[in-house]
């Protein structure tokens, strides 16, 4: 029946407020809803994984990975509620999906192991965690809160750091108050006195900085007695444990920070991890794919990988549809009139619907009518979006969850503007382009961006062939990004009529003949793609990605990592205070350090051996492009710092942040372009920009906010220092090798 005249969508729902583009502590604290966690089958596979972690026919931890915007942080947070929620609220959830009904022997083993008493910890992020002992202090803070919050849990362990490191200040008043008169410690801390160190400690409930703080002047002044190391930990999660009968898990998502600020200290983090071999303590950690994380060819990665069972998530397409429908809350006083409305959206699309069912595996045709007013083809490319983009900035989940600010031509921008009476009552696959490219441009691979960056280089269309021909780029983009995996998503003549079935303003129609009308103009080219169909695509495109390739494999080759050091001025990463600057700086007035890699490091120490000293110091800073130059310039500082030749040199380590293959990809990708847009300044010099970003601002913030060691004669076996915000601290401790 035809719809009677309304308003714009907005009247009918609202975004939920509990959905949330991604799981973190904010969302945690906003009340996410975990019963929203659809059980596809690769999370019914991690539930089954973690029952026998519980059970004990492993004796390895979980290790759940996958793609940005798979829901991995949404399973791993369901997991933890899951293992903590009442058997009621479980059965009810249980009970709440088809997948999970057949599986009543997973519950009743999941619900056995609750039974016997199961604690919970969570933690979100480990970028600040630099050093083992951030890692120490961590765990048993996360842990230690999660019994304190568990009614059924008396006994906390006697030695807890905090509580060890109170004890030792309050033995040791007078020693304490001494330190803190100190210059060096007067400066550090805010506190002047060890009652009022005692008195944060107990009362706080942020004390990290304090603790830190602590920790530094415990190590410069030999202070042994507060420290927590690995076996320590174990001792104590061991002890917990025993005494109060349970098991623990601990839950940690977005740990990929950790092991890029901790390649060398994996060692540690396998020795926490291997407790669950001794007692049952499981340390489930989430990361983003761990190709991009696991270094296959060193050896204490491969110890690491024999702790976990790996479970990876996916998000099947009728899993992502049925996500989006969720999304969406209708109001109850509205209901009737949508159904209505919805029903009326549904009827128009007979052919698109039945081709984007028939892809996605989707029986129920109330799935399609779910997600109206998005077009299915649209949902279809929602749903695969992601794997444009370089990190998670753009999904899926952004896209129907961000508000209606600056303008932001997304989902919600959309309902505020249209309603079922509109000439265009659907949102089709050219109104991503707002929020996607012109938002999110910077974001794209180059390969994508390549294809969209055609768009606004044509001059003079009509509305209508500019939405067709955003439509198109789309579709090849992703099309190209997917391998051509999806043949639904190939601009063909019929795709884009399936994308734009249901639009009664025309567009239906005209479509095949704008797209026509396109390639005679010659902003379009048609290539076979076998049984006699061909693929729109766009003209300049046709033999310009071999010239590209051909681009990146000079560039790779040319690209030193001292030329790459260079670039991104990476000397200046660690600019040398005033005082110090007299001292160290080979180039007077500029503060720079001397850098060196792999390749140069012999050449220019040997050079600076010889050096005339008189009254300034020589200090070298060492760079790496990827682990295997981490693994051979580290060898060769230690080497060269036990040799008495080098005494007057302070050795910089700067190689716990690589720049990495995915970041020197990147960068590969915006010199490439820079120099296939030679042709074209503002496009080449956009490019340029880029690259030189990685290096200059990406690659740097990632030193700048790492750890650094600091080698010198008189301390051979070298000394970690957190850059960063405290990069004073390498001046002064630079100073001290003076």
């Amino acid at each position: 029946m035809p719809v009677q005249e309304v308003g714009k969508y907005r009247q009918f729902f609202d975004i939920d407020e509990k959905y949330f583009p991604c799981i973190d502590d904010s969302a945690i604290e906003a009340g996410a809803l975990w019963e929203n966690t659809y059980p596809h089958e690769t999370f019914i596979e991690l539930l089954k994984n973690v029952e026998n972690m519980l059970g004990g026919s492993t004796k390895r931890s979980v290790w759940i990975h996958g793609a940005y915007g798979t829901g991995k942080s949404q399973c791993a947070y369901a997991l933890k509620k899951i293992l903590e929620v009442s058997e009621e609220e479980l059965k009810e959830y249980w009970n709440k999906y088809e997948p999970l009904k057949n599986q009543t022997d997973l519950l009743n083993k999941i619900l056995g192991h609750k039974d016997r008493g199961i604690v919970v910890a969570y933690r979100y992020a480990s970028g600040g965690i630099t050093t083992p002992r951030d890692l120490y202090f961590a765990i048993q803070e996360s842990v230690k809160k999660s019994l304190k919050a568990n009614s059924n849990i008396t006994y906390y362990g006697e030695n807890t750091l905090k509580e060890s490191t109170l004890v030792w200040i309050k033995d040791h008043r007078e020693i304490f108050d001494i330190l803190l008169k100190k210059p060096e410690w007067v400066a550090t801390f805010s506190q002047s006195t060890s009652e009022e160190v005692i008195n944060t400690l107990e009362k706080s409930s942020d004390v990290k900085s304090l603790m830190e703080n602590i920790f530094k002047m415990a190590d410069k002044e030999g202070i042994t007695a507060m420290s927590l190391d690995g076996d320590k930990l174990k001792l104590w999660l061991k002890d917990i444990i025993e005494k109060n009968g349970i098991k623990i898990v601990l839950v940690w998502d977005e740990f990929s920070g950790f092991f890029k600020q901790n390649r060398n200290s994996l060692d540690e983090f396998q020795k926490i991890v291997a407790l669950c071999q001794e007692a049952p303590f499981y340390f489930i950690v989430v990361t983003h794919q761990t190709e991009s994380i696991i270094n296959s060819e060193d050896s204490t990665w491969k110890v690491v990988q024999q702790r976990f069972n790996f479970s990876q998530i996916t998000l099947p397409d009728n899993i992502a549809f049925n996500l989006i429908g969720h999304a969406f809350n209708v109001k109850p006083a509205a209901l009737d009139m949508w159904n209505i409305c919805a029903d009326d959206l549904n009827n128009r699309l007979d052919a698109s619907r039945a081709a984007v069912m028939k892809v996605a595996r989707i029986h129920d045709p109330k799935v399609i009518k779910d997600i109206m007013p998005i077009h299915p083809m649209t949902a279809l490319i929602l749903k695969n979006i992601a794997v444009a983009f370089q990190s998670n900035q753009r999904s899926m989940f952004d896209f129907i969850k961000i508000a209606n600010t600056d303008d932001t031509q997304a989902f919600q921008w959309f309902i505020e503007k249209t309603g079922p009476d509109n000439d265009h009552p659907l949102l089709t696959v050219d109104m991503l382009w707002d929020f996607f490219y012109v938002k999110g441009r910077d974001n794209l691979t180059s390969d994508i961006r390549m294809i969209l960056d055609t768009f606004p280089q044509q001059q003079n269309l009509r509305e209508d062939e500019s939405r067709v021909l955003r439509t198109i780029l789309i579709m090849q983009a992703i099309d190209k990004r997917l391998g051509g995996t999806i043949e639904l998503l190939k601009p063909t003549e019929q795709n884009i009529s399936y994308a734009y079935e249901g639009i009664t303003a025309g567009l239906d129609t005209k479509c095949k003949n704008l797209a026509k009308g396109l390639a005679a103009k010659g902003i379009l080219v048609t290539s076979p793609i076998g049984n006699n169909k061909y693929a729109y695509g766009v003209a300049v495109l046709a033999g310009d990605q071999a010239k590209i390739d051909e681009f990146k494999k000079i560039i790779k080759r040319n690209s030193t990592t001292a030329r790459l050091v260079s670039e991104g001025k990476l000397e200046t990463v660690l600019s040398l205070s005033p005082a110090l600057r007299l001292r160290y700086e080979m180039n007077p007035g500029s503060g720079d350090l001397i850098p060196v890699t792999s390749a140069d490091f012999t050449r220019k120490i040997n050079e600076l051996k010889d050096a005339p000293s008189s009254w300034h110091f020589l200090a070298v800073i060492a760079f790496a492009k990827n682990d295997d130059e981490v693994v051979t310039l580290r060898k060769l500082i230690k080497e060269a710092v036990v040799k008495e030749e080098f005494n007057n040199i302070v050795f910089i380590d700067a190689l716990s942040m690589p720049l990495g293959e995915d970041d020197f990809d990147v960068y590969i990708d915006y010199a490439a372009m820079a120099q296939y847009y030679q042709g074209n300044p503002k496009s080449a010099n956009e490019n340029t920009i880029k690259a030189q970003q990685v290096l200059g601002v990406t690659w740097k913030n990632k030193i700048y906010n790492g750890s650094f060691i600091i080698y010198h004669s008189d301390c051979e076996e070298g000394e970690k220092v957190v850059g960063g915000a405290s990069a004073n601290n390498c001046h002064n401790k630079i100073q001290t090798y003076i």
